[in-house]
């Protein structure tokens, strides 16, 4: 089976997934389509307007007009050299910052010294103060520093807006209160809305399709031409986006061949199995595929397997941390499926794909949480930059809704340090439960960048990993995405 059949610039989610979009005119401004198709609706009149023109102010504490700016002039006398002095050079100079004197390390390292420069336009100097805040936090909650903590977020959140710059609105997503949960209409709008958004998400951006295309071309490439069935099982079916370009290229090579989907149930069951099934079984249907959709509890995987060592190809699939992954599925649950298709391969022949969406793993395995909030910073200020590249200026709203939707939900300060922390306490590779690198081959890393445009866009195809066994999506050198294969 060629992977060519694979390689589509938006693959046939339109006849897979039923919905209202049947008035499509190709020949309309995809975006201009996409965002009639989620957002008119739900910006009809200035009283429903989701985002607000007004700049947004998260706490009374502190104003813009407080902020003490230094003048040209100053220069050299504002060099900022531990965290507290970058506090009271940003907050209001009668701010308590006393009260954190206690707490100070006399072990703590200096903060990154930052002076304005002179060519720097106002704006310019905004994102900077608040990246260098941002950094201080990052150290203020690696010490241990609570108080300090406190007072730097107050900073930052005079300083962060839902529709400002992108270092901003991934400020706004990390500190955002209870008080201030200003989206959540936006949210119950877009889920009413919710196939029209996925479908603009997933055919504008290139994440989802970039993963799936490669696993499902690691995939096709590994069936031999005797197999007469494969079985593929996957982590997290969702609404299995992923599956129609395989049932396609079955169909157009051997439709002899019998296929078997398994998607794995765990406690939270977060998608309706029912209706995924449909609709796979009636597009496999249509272009005359035989199909079989199946779920099983992760527990019950190697038991269930048991009986089909001997006669199906086996395909395991995981995907973690997609952008377009609405359900957040933990990453000791991934591990643990790994570890399974390990051991069933340990007597069949097959492959795992494994994509991941997350931050780089040698971040979220660190040891400092200062290099872990840095390493997670980057991540999604290439995701945001790349929304931006990727959608016109006039059509910012719908940018910020499908931020909203799509990315907004992974980014919290809460649930970035829990995550390191839960990192700290089972830190396991793919290589260390005894996985081997599969290499991939040139053509599919030379089709991975006709997917992306890489001559013409930001985007770049990186090989890496085992063996040149991993493929990674990567903004202007930023990862965003990465694929690997074992066996």
């Amino acid at each position: 089976m060629e992977s060519e059949l694979l390689l589509q610039t938006s693959w046939p989610t339109q006849s897979y997934f039923h919905s209202n979009l049947d008035h499509y005119d190709p020949n309309m401004d995809i975006y201009a389509s996409y965002y009639h198709e989620f957002s008119s609706s739900i910006n009809s009149s200035p009283e429903n307007s989701l985002i607000s023109s007004e700049p947004y102010v998260e706490s009374p504490l502190l104003g813009y007009d407080q902020i003490q700016k230094p003048s040209m002039a100053d220069d050299d006398s504002h060099n900022i050299n531990t965290l507290d002095d970058v506090c009271q050079w940003l907050c209001d100079e009668n701010q308590e910052i006393e009260e954190i004197q206690s707490e100070k390390s006399t072990e703590t390292e200096s903060v990154h010294v930052w002076s304005p420069d002179l060519s720097m336009t106002s704006d310019d100097v905004m994102e900077t103060r608040l990246e260098d805040l941002l950094k201080a936090y990052a150290d203020a909650m690696t010490m241990g520093q609570t108080e300090l903590v406190k007072v730097i977020v107050r900073c930052i959140s005079e300083k962060i807006s839902p529709i400002g710059p992108v270092l901003e609105r991934i400020a706004f997503n990390l500190f955002k209160s209870a008080e201030n949960q200003g989206d959540e209409y936006l949210k119950e709008e877009l889920m009413r809305n919710f196939k029209s958004a996925f479908r603009a998400f997933y055919d504008i951006f290139p994440y989802g399709r970039f993963a799936h295309f490669t696993a499902n071309s690691v995939i096709l490439k590994a069936v031999q031409s005797n197999v007469e069935s494969v079985h593929i099982v996957d982590f997290d079916l969702g609404e299995g986006t992923q599956w129609p370009p395989v049932i396609e290229a079955v169909a157009q090579q051997r439709k002899s061949l019998t296929l078997t989907i398994t998607g794995v149930k765990l406690e939270e069951h977060d998608f309706n199995f029912t209706e995924t099934k449909r609709q796979l079984s009636n597009y496999a249907r249509d272009v005359g595929v035989k199909l079989k959709v199946e779920e099983v509890e992760l527990g019950n995987l190697v038991k269930v397997m048991e009986g089909k060592l001997d006669t199906e190809f086996l395909a395991f699939n995981c995907m973690i941390g997609l952008p377009h992954m609405v359900s957040i599925r933990k990453r000791t649950q991934a591990i643990k499926f790994l570890k399974l298709a390990k051991e069933i391969l340990t007597n069949s022949k097959g492959i795992i794909t494994f994509g991941d969406g997350e931050n780089d793993g040698k971040t979220v395995n660190s040891s400092n949480y200062a290099s872990f909030f840095d390493g997670n910073l980057s991540h999604y200020k290439a995701l945001y930059e790349s929304m931006e590249w990727g959608i016109p200026s006039y059509l910012t709203e719908a940018r910020i809704a499908l931020e909203t939707l799509f990315i907004a939900p992974s980014i919290s300060s809460l649930s970035w340090f829990q995550k390191w922390e839960e990192g700290q306490e089972e830190v396991v590779s793919l290589k260390g439960i005894g996985l081997k690198g599969q290499s991939m081959n040139i053509e599919s890393w030379n089709e991975a960048r006709e997917l992306v445009n890489e001559r013409e866009s930001p985007y770049g195809i990186g090989i890496g990993g085992e063996n040149g066994n991993e493929m990674v999506l990567e903004w202007r050198g930023t990862p965003v995405v990465k694929v690997s294969a074992w066996v």
